[in-house]
């Protein structure tokens, strides 16, 4: 793999500000995570705001609170979403792009395998740029697109940010095998999603909320949908 410096830029201004006491706000925030998966997860914040500038990996107006509203976000959603998976499955990760949630679930879930998926060539090159750097053994790097992937070859697959609930479930309905699990992460605006699903829809998917969360200093509610394909 190419050095860095070839790749990428250098980082056109320091995040040292939101770094600093990132392992001591996680203690309070995610009490169960060890020292290792925390030092795991700064790196991985360190390279997002590193690398943001030239790749467009998060919102410049969510940069000053990325540790709350993209890392602490995908560690609380996947704490809903872990226990029912089974040891040893493949989870992919649509749209991944930068790498959110699919890099944080393969820190935290060791004995599981992330499969993230995205069809931007420099996102997926920064992925594995991340997944060496975390000496992560658990990430398969998929550069391609939905409409790649095999008939119901998918038993299980997370998003966030991909698209509405009715578009990721038109798109990956003929990828999941039956009684396939789709984890669909969403913040507010979610149940006006669930009612604009089209009813025909659900001939082929049963869906329902998972369980939901809050991040500190926000308002907002965030949720996890869960859409089983049926048999």
């Amino acid at each position: 793999m190419p050095k860095d410096s070839d790749k990428f830029p250098n980082p056109s201004e320091s995040s040292d500000s939101l770094l600093n006491g990132f392992s001591s706000r996680f203690a309070e925030w995610a009490p169960a995570l060890t020292s290792e998966q925390v030092d795991q997860l700064k790196r991985y914040l360190g390279e997002l705001l590193r690398f943001n500038k030239k790749l467009n990996l998060i919102s410049p107006g969510t940069s000053q609170r990325a540790d709350t509203v993209h890392i602490l976000d995908a560690v609380r959603a996947w704490s809903l979403v872990a226990p029912h998976i089974p040891k040893g499955q493949t989870v992919h990760d649509f749209g991944s792009g930068n790498g959110l949630p699919g890099m944080v679930a393969a820190v935290l879930s060791p004995d599981l395998v992330l499969r993230l998926v995205d069809r931007d060539q420099r996102k997926m090159e920064f992925l594995k740029h991340v997944g060496s750097m975390l000496g992560l053994k658990n990430v398969i790097f998929s550069c391609q697109s939905l409409q790649d992937l095999e008939d119901e070859s998918v038993n299980f697959a997370i998003s966030r940010g991909f698209a509405s609930v009715s578009n990721s479930l038109i798109q990956s309905r003929r990828l999941f095998t039956g009684g396939g699990v789709f984890y669909m992460m969403k913040g507010e605006g979610w149940s006006r999603e669930l009612v604009e699903v089209q009813p025909q829809i659900f001939r082929d998917w049963s869906a329902e909320m998972l369980g939901q969360y809050g991040l500190p200093e926000s308002p907002a509610e965030y949720v996890v949908l869960q859409a089983r394909r049926r048999s």
